[in-house]
């Protein structure tokens, strides 16, 4: 249990009032300040840090609201609420989107303050420690960000050279059996590589120092350039990749290689769900102030259980034609580069019939 006695400030231009509060919190065992205009109460807050302020709505000079927005953005850890005599599901609604936590309308009893008071430091307390837990995953991410850039690629990359090297000297001195465990684990280490460079991609992402680049783009030339290079793989599963490009479509800002990767990263997934003398086709066309893009298969879909939880970091559905599993960070970096993008990324499938995944970019 915390010792130190919780502050709390009130704010109100009726001395009356400011009293009657003062004394029924204190004898509650809280510390308590007050302040008669805003001007004041800001100054007070700011020096003393209080962990909750009542502010009245109406008081000459500053109001109430223009009071509970600057205490919000000066002062995170603060919780406000707002005292008014023209209690109305407006002023409330309007006192909460400027950072309240509730209001108290007049008149009031000792009850209901103490009562509203131990609700708001329990919502404090709460707000604290989800603010501590998120600074401390922040802080492990770096430190677990900085451990696979340092610790883990530098190895991988020795690794798979070094299976790159003993399968030329072995190759033609060894059996079938030899050969297929040299090509097992070189496709494993390869893997774990891509499995870094997305987890190290999607934290870029999140920090803000991936895909910053911005010129501007058709969307005809990123599918292009998408479908010319997932062709071989397409053509080796014996999988059709066709286009079908809307014509004179608008361009818009991006970053190249970002959404590039976004649209190989989807032809690839389809790749895995679909099979021999199967279809994909990458389509675009303009809708309002947007371009629409769609990768469609004809593969084996994705039950809807699934449907919901396939752009979450780390989630897989094995591909039935297709053994080897991907990272299960692929679609979750298509999320977020289209996030960065201001667009988004959907998806529709049923179960033996296919899927289609839909970009969503502005022009």
């Amino acid at each position: 249990m915390e010792s130190k006695k919780k502050l709390i400030l009130i704010i109100d231009d009726e001395e009356a009032l400011r009293d009657g509060c003062k004394q029924a919190l204190e004898r509650s065992g809280y510390n308590v300040i007050t302040a008669g205009e805003g001007g004041e109460g800001i100054k007070l807050a700011r020096e003393t840090k209080p962990d909750l302020a009542f502010v009245d709505l109406k008081m000459p000079g500053m109001s109430g609201m223009e009071i509970i927005e600057i205490l919000s953005k000066d002062i995170p850890d603060i919780v406000t609420v707002m005292i008014t005599g023209f209690a109305s599901i407006v002023s409330a609604v309007e006192a909460i989107q400027k950072g309240a936590y509730d209001y108290l309308p007049k008149p009031f009893n000792p009850e209901q303050l103490r009562a509203l008071t131990l609700r708001a430091l329990d919502h404090r307390r709460l707000k604290v420690e989800a603010r501590i837990l998120k600074e401390e995953k922040e802080r492990m991410q770096n430190a677990f960000i900085t451990f696979v850039s340092h610790e883990m690629r530098s190895p991988l990359v020795v690794i798979r050279q070094s299976f790159e090297t003993l399968k030329a000297v072995t190759e033609g001195r060894f059996g079938n059996d030899v050969t297929e465990i040299i090509d097992r684990c070189s496709k494993r280490i390869q893997s774990l590589e891509d499995l870094v460079e997305h987890w190290l991609d999607i934290s870029r992402i999140e920090q803000g120092t991936f895909a910053q680049k911005r010129e501007s783009l058709d969307i005809a030339g990123l599918i292009s350039k998408s479908v010319e290079e997932m062709a071989p793989l397409c053509t080796r599963k014996g999988i059709e990749l066709c286009t079908s490009v809307a014509p004179e479509l608008q361009s818009f800002t991006g970053d190249e290689e970002s959404l590039v990767r976004v649209f190989t990263n989807l032809i690839g997934n389809a790749s895995k769900y679909t099979p021999e003398g199967g279809k994909i086709t990458v389509s675009a066309r303009c809708e309002g102030p947007y371009i629409l893009a769609e990768v469609t298969d004809t593969g084996s879909g994705i039950p809807q259980d699934k449907l919901p939880f396939i752009f979450e970091p780390f989630y897989r559905i094995k591909g039935k034609t297709d053994p080897n599993r991907g990272s299960g960070l692929g679609l979750s970096y298509c999320k977020k580069i289209m996030e960065t993008h201001g667009g988004d990324i959907s998806a529709r499938s049923q179960e033996g019939e296919g899927s289609t995944f839909t970009i969503k970019l502005p022009v």
